[in-house]
């Protein structure tokens, strides 16, 4: 406690009590949700979570996720969007949450808290960061493999007074196949029982490989499911053709945000323009439910990538990034080389060999 000021930690049986105060921050993402820790759960990831108030007041909240290292006594901590704050100014609210952060660190020997909070780069001033004078390091990097991304594309839902006009923002491409899909056949539904989901998971499994990036296993994605989907948090969208499920698109919902996830069309659908159809509904739904932005989340990661988020107008948001705040400073450096000088040289040859190896197994259980 720092005068009025003290920091509360939220358990599981509060966590209705975490989302509604959460949500009503301007800066909230839906990776802020409660939800979202307990699927990191999946990953090795332990949640923490923190509320700061003055007296009555809430000021300020952060979801530290806590993963150890293997072999070793030691751990990193990751705060995803986090912290949010009513204010970027209110340095005793920033301040008594990192005190509570550094004794977690103690307990766990983490080695260094990342935090990558949803604040848009120009809006904290360079010669007054506040993470900067608490002692992060500002990285330069604009991606990571284990983070977020730090340039998004995002539709502002909100400067449009209509979904015609919204439909008439999209680029004459998606206008067309959004016209034509229903007289394909091709129908967009919402899942509504877990057996869908499955059947969608087994499609964005093999699809993942196919297109060589890495997708984490069933576990998550029923996390994903069980924490936000089934809990209104979250819809999953089907693309439905000749009474088949032929792929679909995961999105989170929350504090009136819309993240897209996961999408999955194979190539041989997209004659169907099922890709268009299906972002389509997705846009339009978010808005319906009066939601302020839709994220595609990284603005792609490939040319092609790009040029289909491209097609729907959205806005190249860049944020301000990560920060790490050392504890063990030689550890942290040793670390960091690993992540950003040796992992990206080996990454492109785990990804074929990941391939290679699902095309044997694949092999091998036809001629079984």
């Amino acid at each position: 406690m720092l005068g009025n000021m003290r920091v509360k930690e939220i358990f599981h049986s509060e966590r209705d009590y975490w989302d509604k105060k959460v949500a009503e921050f301007k800066s909230v993402h839906p990776l802020n949700a409660f939800g979202w820790g307990n699927v990191r759960v999946v990953d090795g990831w332990k949640p923490v979570y923190l509320i700061a108030q003055k007296g009555e007041t809430i000021t300020g909240a952060v979801m530290v996720l806590t993963k150890p290292i293997p072999f070793t006594f030691l751990s990193i901590m990751y705060a995803p969007r986090g912290p949010i704050l009513t204010s970027l100014s209110d340095i005793e609210t920033l301040d008594a949450l990192l005190k509570k952060i550094r004794i977690k660190a103690r307990e766990n020997h983490a080695i260094f808290i990342r935090i990558d909070p949803s604040i848009e780069e120009e809006a904290i001033p360079i010669c007054n960061n506040p993470f900067i004078k608490q002692g992060f390091i500002h990285l330069k990097q604009r991606w990571t493999f284990w983070n977020t991304p730090r340039d998004v594309y995002r539709i502002a839902l909100t400067k449009f007074n209509s979904e015609e006009e919204l439909f008439r923002s999209l680029d004459k491409r998606v206008r067309t196949s959004v016209r034509k899909f229903c007289k394909q056949g091709l129908i967009i539904k919402l899942a509504t029982e877990k057996k869908e989901f499955q059947t969608f998971y087994s499609i964005f499994r093999k699809f993942s490989i196919e297109k060589g990036f890495m997708a984490r296993g069933y576990e998550y994605q029923k996390a994903l499911w069980d924490e936000f989907i089934a809990r209104g948090n979250g819809e999953l969208l089907l693309a439905i053709y000749q009474g088949k499920i032929i792929g679909g698109a995961i999105r989170l919902i929350f504090g009136q945000k819309c993240l897209a996830m996961h999408r999955a069309i194979p190539h041989q659908y997209q004659y169907l323009r099922a890709n268009d159809a299906i972002t389509w509904e997705s846009i339009r739904r978010a808005m319906a439910m009066g939601c302020q932005w839709y994220s595609f989340r990284g603005v792609g990661s490939s040319a092609t990538e790009e040029r289909f988020k491209k097609k729907y107008g959205p806005q190249w948001v860049s944020l301000t990034g990560y920060y790490d705040l050392p504890f063990y400073p030689f550890l942290y450096r040793l670390f960091y080389l690993v992540e950003f000088e040796i992992l990206p040289r080996v990454w492109p040859v785990l990804m074929r060999i990941r391939k290679k190896l699902s095309e044997l197994i694949n092999w091998l259980r036809s001629h079984s």
